[in-house]
């Protein structure tokens, strides 16, 4: 691992393994979320009326304009400020939206962004896979700047202070100024040959940033310089193939106290020192999905679809849903009291965090839901289906 002051030329090498590889953007990248044997979302089983205790209520649809499909690599976020709300479409379009769903401006990138718009002080900041980062007025939708960077941008961007972090695809982290794209700093690890499309986002906490890689490595860099403070392993790649041996780590890591929590693919959970690095707790467990931290207890949701509450000071497993295994989970989050997940077979579902049981369900649309629920009021929430109508959904109890 190396940090370097400028970028260099970006070579990615195309697999071929029938069935389960893309070939995109010259990456080996394989389908993790549907896999060669699942080609079709399955829907979770029908909830007892009995069991149900929370409603969910459509406020309002949004059918919006571009290209839409279901795809888990281009499942961009959505942002949400006070008086809009942010997100981009397959087409390569940014768009702004009012609150109540109508289309207030669109602006046309040089291609598609993977992980979407981030939303701070008034500019919205987008990556896309045809290695462009933008900064566009939040307001008018305006170009304030645009840079070329050396590879796609695959993660999420992280803004602290005047600066914003990210992740490209050849195995870069950046350090760029908000004000104007300029690099401070490039951090860069070796990728394997086959790796997972989703990078997670970029913690940064105390002038400390925290980054997981395709390595199965978690590094804390210092944010002015990019210094390596320390590197922690949270997952070791073995096996006798290609496929085997991944162990991305595509959540983002969740600061808990003096503590940070990351997951990888096809390897562990885990929570170390923030100061140092040392490993507090490991749990084997594959994660994509970043994992949610409420108060002390952390809702993980694995790659085979169960749901775990884990005690994020001990790693104590406090409860298991075995009930959502072998689904494909598109995302979770906490809003209000409940812990709401959806999937790509296009329900929402509602579970107790205290219990674990499922507590309501909804289908919202059969072209899945790509985006992970976004909470905007204790009761309320948007999700977006795969085909490119965004829903705000309202929680109800029975």
């Amino acid at each position: 691992m190396k940090r370097h002051t400028s970028l260099g030329r970006l070579a990615l090498h195309s697999l071929g393994v029938a069935g389960v590889l893309l070939s995109l953007g010259g990456c080996g990248v394989w389908n993790w979320a549907f896999g060669p044997s699942t080609p079709v979302p399955r829907a979770v089983g029908q909830l007892p009326k009995e069991k149900m205790t929370v409603s969910i209520h459509e406020d309002w649809q949004s059918r919006l304009y571009g290209d839409w499909r279901l795809d888990p690599y281009n499942a961009g976020d959505i942002a949400v400020t006070p008086t809009a709300i942010y997100l981009t479409d397959d087409s390569g379009h940014l768009l702004r939206l009012s609150k109540s769903g109508r289309q207030e401006w669109l602006y046309r990138l040089d291609g598609k962004s993977p992980r979407g718009p981030t939303v701070a002080n008034g500019v919205v900041y987008v990556g896309t896979d045809r290695g462009k980062l933008y900064a566009i007025s939040a307001k008018d939708g305006k170009k304030l700047w645009e840079v070329q960077l050396s590879a796609e941008v695959n993660s999420p961007i992280t803004v602290a202070g005047d600066r914003l972090l990210l992740q490209l695809s050849n195995g870069h982290l950046l350090s760029v100024l908000a004000n104007n794209g300029q690099i401070q700093w490039t951090y860069s690890v070796t990728q394997p040959s086959l790796l997972l499309r989703r990078t997670g986002g970029v913690l940064v906490h105390d002038q400390t940033v925290y980054a997981g890689f395709a390595n199965g490595h978690l590094v804390a860099l210092n944010l002015q310089n990019g210094a390596e403070l320390w590197r922690a392993t949270i997952a070791i790649p073995h096996g006798n193939n290609e496929l085997a041996r991944m162990v991305d780590v595509s959540a983002t890591p969740v600061m808990d106290g003096d503590s940070v929590i990351a997951a990888a693919y096809q390897g562990n959970l885990a929570s170390f020192a923030a100061s140092g690095g040392s490993e507090l707790w490991s749990r084997p467990l594959s994660v994509v999905l970043t994992p949610v931290l409420s108060g002390n207890v952390l809702f993980v949701a694995s790659t085979d679809g169960q749901v775990y509450a884990i005690d994020a000071r001990s790693g104590s497993v406090l409860w298991r849903n075995d009930a959502l295994q072998g689904q494909s989970l598109s995302g979770m989050t906490i809003c209000g009291n409940q812990l709401i997940l959806s999937n790509y077979a296009g329900q929402v579902i509602v579970v107790d965090p205290k219990t674990g049981y499922r507590v309501g369900q909804r289908k919202i649309s059969s072209s899945g839901i790509q985006s992970a629920p976004v909470c905007i009021a204790p009761d309320r929430f948007l999700v977006l289906s795969g085909q490119g109508t965004l829903y705000q959904l309202q929680l109800q109890d029975r």
